[in-house]
This record gives C-alpha cells, structure tokens and sequence, in this order.
C-alpha cells in the first residue's frame, strides 16, 4: 500500500515521498461505477457550434456530458438550458470523462490547431483503451491520419469528423464526415445518425468514410465544391448586373432555373446554393442589418471581400500534387484570394 511505501525510507528520499503522495492521491479518488457513468456522450468546447450540437444530441433523447475550459462558460450554458435533464456539466477533465458510459465517446469542437491539440492531449490521458476521441474541426486530413496513428497506439480510438451546415446545421441537423478507426462507427453511429441531417428519402446525412483522415478529406473537397458553385453564382449575378437587369427580375430567373424541367436531369439546379443566391439577390437593406430601410439592395452595400478557412486551398494543392486537373476549384481558390486583397485593389484603381 501506499503507507507501506512511506515507511520504507521513503522520508530519505524526497523524490519518492512525491511519488508515493501521487499513488496515493490516485488511490483514494473513486472509481466511476456504472452509477456514475451514466452519459452517452461528451462535448467538449461550448462555443456556438458546441452548445448547438450538445443541444440537438440531446433533444434527440441521448445523456450528453459537457466540459469547456473554463467552467463559468459551462455553468451559464447550463443555467440557459436548465430545461433539459439530460444535460450534466463537469469542472474537471477527468470528471468529465468518468461521467460516460464505456467505451466513452467525446465530440471535441474546440479551435482548429493547437487548442484542439491541447484538448486532444488532455483526454488520452484520463481515458481507457477503446474510448473514443471525435475531431470536428477543419483539420488538414493528413494531420487527422497523424492523430489516428498517434491515439491508435495508445489503445485509443479516433475520428476525424466534419460537419457540414454552420451553427444552424448544429442545431437542426449536419452533415457529418467521419474517418478514422474502422471499429468505431458500429459504436457510435446511432448518435451521429440521429444527430444529422436527413435527405428527402429519410436516410441521415453521414457515412463512414474510410479510415485516418478519409473524413476530413471528403469535407475538406466538400468545402472546395462550395467555393466553386458559389463562384459560379456569383459570376452570373456580376453578368446579369453587367446587362443591367434589376435585382427583382434577376431572382425570377433564379428562382426558374432552379425549377428547369426537361432534359435527363429535371431541377438538376435546384440546390441550397441556389436558394441563397436568390435570397441574397432579392434582400434589401434594413435598419435592423445596421444600415436603413430605404429599399436599397444589401448587395449593394456589401464588402466585396470574404475571407477563407484553408480547405479549398488544400483541395487544390493535393489535386495538382496528384497530376488531377481543377480548374473550377482554383479559379474559386484564386477569386477567393484576390478578394482578400481589397485595400491593394483600391489603391490601384485609384491610379489608373
């Protein structure tokens, strides 16, 4: 036993009297029993996208366990949602973890990039062979193979897991990408599916990917085909603007090309894209966007500049780096990047 040590000369030694004061500690903390593990799942980061799928996991009737890095965030998600019974909120990383039901399951939204590394780091130390450790975040996939590799070896199992639909899409239903170890899908999917989106047939909006980073790469040229359809869109509102069609009758020929008939492939443009183009066509400012209820075009107000998160760069580097030709996802990447440079752009159109 622990006492037993510190009466072997350990009182010599100050180096093992803090060795035996560390075995000690460890054996008088309680072992979670089955009592006590009584969550399905753990989120990690309470953040917009945090809260919204800890919310929508537990709507769906599932006992979710929540942890942020500093507990006041966790207390105020707690007090705002204190509808919810099957919500349990935890101070400490280790408690947090004792909390889940075996193998335990933890969906970590925190910040891409060293905070995730971070969190990541501070669950393989509490957890057990075969838990579960889900990446959300917009990680490169070959990182995410690095993880995989990397938790795997420690007994620990790993996905890389996307989510496609923003803070809306967490609330209501995403789409999910997951990669990573093979065996975890049977394990967690009937959370994952009841969490995700559902297409018109009913069938969820999520399937296993393949193993270390598959996910991560599908979503990452997920983003990229984002970046060129929207391009497309955007080029023919500037055509459209160019031939000085009004912004009303640009959205009736929106909205009719998304219900086309004819041909093999009827309402083959109909698409949420779509639907936002026309949406943003048609807005008009208003005083509650921060400007005035004048009827003036948003669009028209609106900064030509967006910024970018680095996946559809990613998509295109690997594409040339395997000899795959992409166009529409470059000229995208390249748009996307020239937008970025609106102060030089300015500055030189001033001087021609």
């Amino acid at each position: 036993s622990a006492f037993s040590l510190y009466h072997r000369g350990t009182m010599a030694d100050p180096r093992r009297l803090g060795r035996v004061s560390q075995l000690a500690c460890q054996l008088l903390q309680p072992t979670p029993t089955s009592s006590t593990m009584s969550s399905d799942v753990g989120v990690v980061g309470l953040a917009v996208m945090g809260s919204n799928l800890a919310l929508n996991i537990a709507d769906k009737g599932f006992e979710v366990a929540v942890f942020n890095r500093t507990y006041a965030k966790t207390e105020d998600f707690l007090a705002k949602n204190s509808g919810y019974k099957n919500l349990k909120g935890f101070e400490t990383m280790a408690d947090f973890v004792g909390a889940l039901k075996k193998p335990r399951k933890v969906l970590v939204l925190v910040q891409a990039g060293a905070p995730t590394d971070s969190t990541i780091a501070q669950l393989a130390e509490v957890m057990e062979p075969e838990d579960i450790i889900v990446d959300t975040g917009n990680a490169h996939f070959r990182d995410q193979t690095k993880r995989a590799e990397e938790l795997e070896k420690k007994g620990l199992r790993f996905l890389g897991m996307g989510i496609s639909g923003g803070e809306e899409g967490a609330r209501k239903g995403p789409a999910f990408f997951p990669g990573g170890t093979l065996s975890v899908w049977e394990d967690i999917r009937h959370i994952i599916e009841a969490a995700s989106a559902k297409a018109e047939d009913g069938r969820p909006c999520a399937t296993m990917n393949g193993k270390g980073g598959a996910g991560s790469c599908v979503k990452m040229y997920h983003n990229a085909g984002e970046y060129a359809i929207l391009q497309i869109w955007g080029e023919v509102h500037a055509i459209l603007q160019g031939w000085g069609v009004p912004r009303e009758e640009q959205g009736r020929l929106l909205e009719e090309w998304k219900t086309k008939q004819g041909g093999e492939h009827p309402n083959f443009l109909s698409s949420y894209m779509l639907d936002i183009t026309v949406e943003v066509v048609k807005a008009s400012d208003t005083a509650d966007a921060g400007g005035a209820d004048d009827g003036s075009a948003l669009i028209a107000k609106t900064m030509d500049m967006i910024g970018s998160k680095g996946t559809g760069l990613w998509s295109v580097q690997e594409a040339l780096g395997a000899g795959v030709p992409a166009p529409s996802l470059a000229e995208a990447v390249l748009a996307r990047q020239m937008s970025m440079c609106r102060p030089e752009r300015l500055g030189e159109s001033q001087g021609v």
